[in-house]
């Protein structure tokens, strides 16, 4: 749920699930598979996870790794302090509130939970014990159009300033780009000359998802979803940025494309799947 939205939309949101929920309630009205939402930043999964949720029945849990609790819980768990940033996914000590979630990721696969949903890495272990009962889910983004999104975000949040090219050169810059090989191979920070291995193995790892959407092309994916789960998302429209473009000259734009190279090459690949 948006946390930053008006209370009536909020209002309005909850009681969409709760009437989706509702009806689902019925024998045989549920998804016909427990599923894994793994939710790429800034993909357009905000208002798709919530669609997601209106399909499980009252007698099912959802799980969900909230972004937020989980940072400032790594935070006071790791550095004994109550703060959202501590343990952001945007910097080194984010691989704290991944590992927080995978934790959780595992609990609510043993807990049988019918729709997980949130932020999280590959799991070798999940998919190790749980990868035959649950099926995976996600939506993708060009890349570069995702960090740009993901660079105005990070710049409201104060985590960045507004230099462009003192951003391009950043730790977060690089993570902002490599977001379809972070979350694939499973680490928050990759070394670079472990990226050629780790975008090979993101892509193997891609094939084993039940279904890959795309945010350019979400009536494609709601038709699969019906097709494996057995249920209709219904949702107006997905979570959009301010609509304004910032201007970027074709040399910034040249460094955002060989920063995500790496998010690119998955993003192709992935074009070739669930045709």
């Amino acid at each position: 749920m948006a946390r930053k939205a008006p209370f009536k939309e909020r209002l309005t949101r909850r009681l969409s699930i709760l009437e989706g929920r509702t009806r689902r309630t019925l024998p045989n009205a549920g998804p016909k598979h427990p599923s894994v939402y793994f939710h790429m930043p800034k993909c357009g999964g905000t208002s798709l996870s919530e669609a997601m949720y209106a399909t499980v029945p009252f007698n099912h849990r959802i799980g969900v790794m909230d972004a937020v609790s989980t940072r400032r819980a790594a935070a006071i768990k790791h550095f004994g302090k109550d703060d959202a940033f501590l343990c952001h996914e945007d910097i080194e000590a984010g691989q704290l509130t991944f590992d927080m979630r995978e934790d959780m990721l595992l609990q609510h696969m043993a807990w049988d939970t019918k729709l997980i949903h949130g932020h999280c890495l590959w799991s070798e272990k999940a998919h190790e014990y749980f990868g035959d009962t649950y099926k995976y889910v996600t939506l993708m983004r060009d890349p570069v159009a995702r960090m740009i999104s993901n660079f105005r975000m990070t710049q409201r949040a104060g985590l960045v300033g507004k230099d462009v090219d003192e951003y391009l050169e950043s730790d977060i810059a690089r993570r902002h780009a490599q977001v379809f090989l972070r979350y694939l191979y499973g680490k928050n920070d990759i070394a670079a000359e472990d990226t050629q291995t780790a975008t090979e193995t993101a892509k193997e790892r891609l094939s084993y998802f039940a279904l890959v959407g795309f945010l350019d092309n979400t009536d494609a994916f709601f038709a699969s979803y019906k097709d494996i789960f057995g249920v209709t998302l219904r949702m107006a429209k997905l979570n959009a940025a301010p609509s304004k473009k910032p201007d970027y000259t074709e040399t910034q734009l040249d460094r955002f494309r060989a920063l995500c190279a790496p998010d690119l090459e998955i993003f192709e690949f992935a074009k070739t799947l669930n045709p």
